[in-house]
């Protein structure tokens, strides 16, 4: 399922990378394997799928233009109508996660932060032992009826009296399958995750799920799409802290590891998406593909070459000065030092910073 996890997700990546070049579009970089032109517009795959481009008749200012095509090139289009289309592969992406999201919400629901008494998930072994939690044989599904006596009706009445107990046996009575299963074992004297001294057998809750009809999930995706946009600038902004990158750079010279599980790389971020599905976390999986793509639109419109936000920062600069940034090709050079708009493609997918995430990652927390 892992495997099966990361393939799914490339595909998915691919289709969204697609999307945002809908219309006339190349998919990948490098020879061409395939391609079908319809009408002016040419479709094509090529040999390295690892991003996208597309280009637009007028849209390089030192491209030639046939006289009779003066008037249907990108460049001849009103400012408004450029920046529409220049902003059309960035509004894909979000939809694209909206969609994602709202239909995850109207699916699956949404954790909320009140747990149950079911466990989840176990501590897997610490400081070299297995944890209390597996040594008991305790379960994800077992659902906690007992602790010591006392019977369990919240999960917070559990933590307490384990809490209490220190590094001491302790009888534990679950449901299991409907039968009632009763286990016990010496707790840990600290949690290895906090590392406060207390009681740690190592297990953790699921949590209520709210569940919401369509409309209410198209409104509760448009609040998360909202939200992700600017966790998303506030990622990109964490990328360009010294500290972050010092990291990059250190990483980048081999001074110091990078796991494979950072899901600021492409590697890290495949992985965690084939472990979401291998281990049946559906919603989760689509989700991160929601917000990816809704991080993705927002690193497109960072007002960097070559990315649609360098031309919108153009478009801006001509529509508040009055002027072309490139007039003639004598004094092109010059004015598009600072903008680099000589570039004739554009890639979709740049992308790296921090994730934030709309879900429960099962931590043990007792």
């Amino acid at each position: 399922m892992t495997t099966l996890g990361i393939f799914v997700f490339i595909v998915a990546i691919l289709f969204s990378i697609g999307l945002h070049e809908f219309g006339h579009f190349i998919i990948g970089f490098g020879p061409r394997l395939w391609s079908v032109r319809k009408g002016e517009t040419e479709y094509g795959v090529k040999a390295l799928p690892i991003g996208g481009y597309v280009r637009i008749a007028g849209m390089n200012p030192f491209e030639e233009i046939a006289p009779e095509d003066k008037d249907r090139v990108f460049k001849s289009k009103k400012p408004w109508q450029r920046a529409i289309v220049l902003s059309a592969g960035s509004f894909t992406h979000f939809v694209i996660g909206l969609i994602i999201i709202a239909a995850v919400l109207a699916a699956v629901g949404r954790p909320t932060d009140t747990p149950t008494t079911t466990i989840a998930g176990i501590q897997p072994p610490f400081d070299g032992h297995p944890s209390p939690a597996q040594v008991a044989g305790l379960r994800a599904g077992d659902v906690l009826v007992a602790v010591n006596g006392h019977r369990i009706t919240k999960w917070q009445e559990a933590v307490d009296i384990l809490h209490a107990v220190g590094p001491n046996r302790v009888e534990i009575t679950v449901r299991r399958k409907g039968m009632l299963v009763m286990t016990s074992a010496v707790l840990a004297d600290h949690n290895p995750q906090s590392g406060k001294k207390v009681g740690f057998l190592g297990i953790g809750p699921t949590f209520v799920v709210k569940h919401y009809s369509p409309q209410s999930a198209i409104a509760g995706a448009g609040h998360d799409v909202g939200a992700a946009m600017l966790g998303s600038l506030e990622a990109i902004g964490h990328l360009f802290q010294p500290s972050t990158l010092g990291r990059i750079f250190s990483q980048a010279a081999g001074r110091q590891t990078r796991s494979v599980e950072d899901p600021t790389t492409v590697v890290g971020l495949t992985s965690q998406a084939g472990g979401l599905l291998g281990h049946g976390d559906i919603g989760a999986f689509f989700l991160l593909i929601a917000y990816f793509n809704i991080f993705v639109g927002v690193a497109n419109l960072l007002p960097l070459p070559p990315l649609d936000g360098g031309h919108l920062a153009v478009l801006a600069y001509e529509k508040i000065r009055r002027r072309d940034v490139v007039r003639n090709p004598e004094r092109g050079f010059k004015d598009v030092a600072a903008f680099k708009i000589n570039q004739d493609r554009r890639v979709a997918d740049e992308h790296g910073g921090h994730w934030i995430m709309p879900w429960h990652r099962v931590r043990p927390s007792n």
